[in-house]
Formats: structure tokens, sequence, C-alpha cells
């Protein structure tokens, strides 16, 4: 749909920029995920499943599972791979016996954290920079903005779950069928 031009023309408003930086930021951290992946020698899915471990310190594989959208034999298969690169570690869950508790290696840990090192400085140094009090802003902007995203991103994986029957659909046909 094309634009008329004085819709082209207007300058774009403060929730617009945000959410273009954002969108930005977003991209950059996919695109950072897969030289990861290429680094570590992983699958992106690996990658992100490391990112939610280290992020939470351990999770369930059934936890894990539901984060990353896997079956539960894709969540099986997973951590095998994971465990047989040394990345994660299976550990005997405190309150329930039947479960475990994976966790991320200080070797895995420190593979992943050295290619991020600069990024990690860079984003301290722009923080440092910023005016008395302006931290704390961003802070609780990016805060209520990972809630929403994490809301949305939950209602998204509930609609999309393969326990809600697909609608048939008929075959394709083709131009001569």
């Amino acid at each position: 749909m094309a634009l008329a031009s004085d819709e082209m023309d207007a300058e774009p408003t403060g929730a617009e920029l945000v959410r273009d930086a954002l969108s930005r930021k977003d991209l950059a951290a996919a695109r950072q995920r897969i030289a990861l992946a290429r680094l570590l020698a992983l699958a992106e899915t690996d990658v992100l499943a490391i990112q939610h471990l280290a992020r939470d310190g351990q999770l369930t594989a059934s936890r894990l599972a539901r984060l990353l959208g896997l079956s539960s034999g894709g969540a099986t298969a997973l951590v095998q791979r994971l465990e047989r690169a040394g990345c994660v570690v299976r550990e005997p869950h405190p309150s329930d016996r039947r479960s475990t508790l994976l966790r991320l290696t200080p070797e895995l840990q420190a593979r992943a954290s050295a290619p991020l090192a600069p990024l990690v400085s860079e984003l301290d140094a722009i923080v440092a920079a910023l005016p008395e009090g302006e931290a704390a802003v961003v802070e609780r902007f990016l805060r209520e903005v990972a809630d929403a995203a994490e809301r949305h991103a939950e209602a998204l994986a509930q609609r999309s779950s393969p326990r809600v029957a697909a609608p048939v659909v008929n075959p394709v046909r083709t131009l001569w069928a």
C-alpha cells in the first residue's frame, strides 16, 4: 500500500522512533546469536537455549522446551546435544526427585562470554555516560518493554501451539488441475 506524499514527509513520532530503535536492537541481537552459534559450532536454537539458561541460571528441560516451543522429544535431543558439546550439566532438582535442572558449564560460560565482552563493555560505558538518574529511567523503560514483549511472546506461543487443531486445507492445485 502506497502512502500519500504528506504521510511520507511526516516526521516520525516519539513512539515510532523508539519502536524503530527497539527493532534495530532485536535484529542486531538475532545477528549476534547467529554469529555466536557459528563461533561455538552450535545451532542457533542451541544458542537460544544457552541464552535462556544464562538468564535464568537453571531450568528444567520441560520449561526450556516451553520457552523454545519444542516437543518433549525435541527438548530431549537438544539437551543431549548440549551435554555432548559440554555446554550443560544436569543436576538433581532440590524439591522434585523426578526432575533435573539444567545448568551451563563454566567452560561454556567462558567460551560464550568472551566474544560478547566488547559489547558488554560498550554498554557499560554508555550507561556510565548517562546523566544522573537517567539510568534508572532507561532501566525501568526497558524492563517494562521486556515484560510486554514476554507477555506477547507467551500469547503468540499459546496461539501457535500445535495442540490447536490446524484448519483443513485443500491441497494446492496447479493451474491445469
